[in-house]
């Protein structure tokens, strides 16, 4: 009897981490709503990249990304009023940011089954993610990607979970124009620490431009592996 009783208290000590997980998501759910109207009920963004795409973004980035709009430290007027503690708690931005990373997007029209109703068709379309292109020299904009970006991006820009670093494929190029200029002009990244700090000095316009363009060629393709860690 008491093995078994052992055995039971195991199982429900392992369970219980992924029941709570899951009633995060649905909190996060919950949570989003009110967010849904600027950044899209999937989290895809809204008015061509007006508002920027949330769904996928790690973790850590969604949450100091929160914090930043909560304490004032960027400035967004739009995002206040939803930032303010008696609207979003510590508790509200995990699982909201549980809930966005969840959400994949993809860019290539689904298969259609013919069971399909003309409702799930077009739910089903509407996930579907349309990043236009940039134009500009692909070749060059991956080079000068990998060399001033992917340290901190990771190779495929899709972000890294344990620095915080927000994904870059599958944003739009117009909202990543205008945080590249807000660190130019040093309305973003001036705080101390800040990695971005001086990353762009180095770089015309048109490196930018042809980063852009590379980010957008790369929407479809797998994310490359991440370079195995050098030992000391």
């Amino acid at each position: 009897m008491r093995r078994e009783w052992c055995v039971a208290w195991s199982c429900l000590v392992v369970l219980l981490p992924v029941v709570a997980r899951a009633q995060d998501v649905q909190a996060g759910k919950d949570v989003y709503g009110p967010c849904a109207a600027c950044h899209g009920a999937n989290g895809e963004g809204g008015k061509g990249g007006e508002y920027p795409r949330v769904a996928g973004q790690p973790v850590s980035f969604t949450l100091a990304s929160l914090k930043q709009f909560q304490e004032r430290r960027r400035n967004n007027l739009p995002m206040f009023p939803y930032t303010e503690p008696r609207e979003l708690s510590e508790r509200d931005m995990k699982d909201v940011a549980a809930y966005l990373v969840a959400i994949q997007l993809p860019t290539k029209t689904p298969e259609f089954k013919e069971s399909d109703s003309a409702l799930d068709r077009l739910l089903m379309m509407e996930r579907v993610l349309v990043v236009p292109r940039v134009e500009g020299d692909v070749r060059k904009g991956k080079a000068t990607y990998r060399k001033q970006c992917a340290k901190c991006h990771g190779p495929s820009a899709r972000g890294r979970e344990l620095k915080g670093v927000p994904a870059l494929v599958g944003q739009y190029p117009n909202y990543l124009q205008r945080q590249l200029d807000a660190y130019r002009k040093g309305e973003r990244g001036a705080e101390k620490g800040d990695p971005m700090k001086g990353v762009l000095d180095p770089l015309s316009e048109q490196d930018l431009t042809d980063v852009l363009a590379w980010l957008t060629s790369i929407q479809e393709d797998e994310p490359e592996a991440e370079p195995a860690a050098e030992t000391p």
